[in-house]
């Protein structure tokens, strides 16, 4: 037996050897001209490679935290660089640049099946008949993914296209999901930091107050009109933001059904140039008060991560709902159910 089992052995030490290079080459028509460009940023690499007979072959460092482009003629692909060799597939007409692995479990190989996946999905997304059906999909993926890859960028990706889909203890619990190592990165840090901000103003809450100079020279507080004995919606919003602009027919609807003695609406302007809300405010006519020019002061605060986001301030000014189910057809019915307490 031992004779048997000690090469075994050995052999099973020699693969489990990390690797230490990621072999990138490709053999490429003359379209493609006669570099191809190599960029992994996080590793401070950024390389030209000359064809020679339209094919090159570039040994890269390994490592499964960070991704790295190759751009080509006029395309452009991603890659991981893995440890496994990678060959630059020229597309057909109507397709796109591709990185392919040598190993069908490379991070490579899992990046290019999510792209496909996610091509796939965006391509059906706009003419589904229940898109909150389908949009759950892609949550539910997108968790999946940093499940699957708590190591490497696929998993850092996933949280980052995460970010702002999820509720902020849930999210906290998926960014803890991934390896310590990821969990330094400066971005990921940033995240946690908002998030600790959203659950430190979370539901049953009271608020928290900041103050905003206007572009007149006059300064306004959240306090001038919350906590003053109605409930009041606020929405964090940005002239640029499609999706902030189409959630305000569904806040006028409310105004107009709701407005009075016991309910009022405040939108607060944030990531965006004065001139530019002057510019949407004229076009939406808007009723209700306006703090502009708030940049990030009121975002950090209250961990807002992405926009619109709507805040339902009770009338001591406690928060009593904030977040998507504040959103759409959700906004209306949500509101009531306070205001007939």
């Amino acid at each position: 037996m031992k004779k048997i089992l000690l090469p075994v052995l050995a052999v099973a030490a020699m693969a489990c050897t990390p690797k230490t290079e990621t072999i990138l080459k490709g053999t490429l028509p003359a379209e493609a001209g006669t570099v191809v460009q190599v960029v992994i940023q996080d590793l401070q690499l950024d390389t030209v490679v000359t064809l020679e007979d339209g094919a090159f072959e570039l040994a890269l460092p390994v490592d499964v935290k960070t991704m790295g482009f190759v751009a080509a003629g006029d395309y452009k692909a991603q890659f991981v660089p893995d440890g496994s060799t990678l060959s630059l597939v020229w597309p057909a007409e109507g397709e796109d640049l591709l990185v392919a692995s040598s190993s069908k479990k490379s991070v490579t190989s899992r990046l290019n099946a999510i792209n496909d996946w996610m091509d796939e999905f965006f391509e059906n997304y706009a003419s589904a008949e229940d898109q909150d059906a389908e949009f759950e999909k892609y949550v539910a993926k997108l968790k999946e993914l940093v499940k699957k890859n708590p190591d490497n960028v696929l998993g850092f990706m996933g949280v980052q296209s995460l970010r702002g889909q999820l509720e902020a203890a849930d999210m906290v619990a998926v960014i803890k999901s991934l390896s310590p190592e990821l969990q330094e990165r400066e971005e990921i840090v940033r995240m946690m930091t908002a998030l600790d901000a959203a659950l430190g103003t979370a539901e049953n809450a009271m608020f928290t107050d900041f103050e905003v100079e206007q572009p007149d020279g006059t300064t306004l507080k959240l306090s001038d009109f919350v906590g003053k004995g109605k409930y009041v919606l606020v929405d964090f919003w940005a002239s640029w933001c499609g999706p902030c602009r189409r959630e305000i027919p569904n806040i006028k609807a409310v105004y107009e059904k709701y407005h009075g003695e016991k309910f009022d609406v405040l939108s607060v302007a944030v990531w965006d140039k004065p001139e530019d809300t002057a510019a949407a405010l004229a076009e939406e006519k808007l009723p209700w008060p306006q703090i502009v020019n708030a940049q990030r002061i009121p975002t950090d605060i209250y961990g807002i991560q992405g926009i619109p986001h709507l805040i339902l301030f009770g009338p001591d000014g406690t928060i009593v709902k904030r977040g998507e189910g504040l959103r759409g057809e959700n906004m209306d019915p949500v509101i009531g159910s306070f205001l007939e307490d």
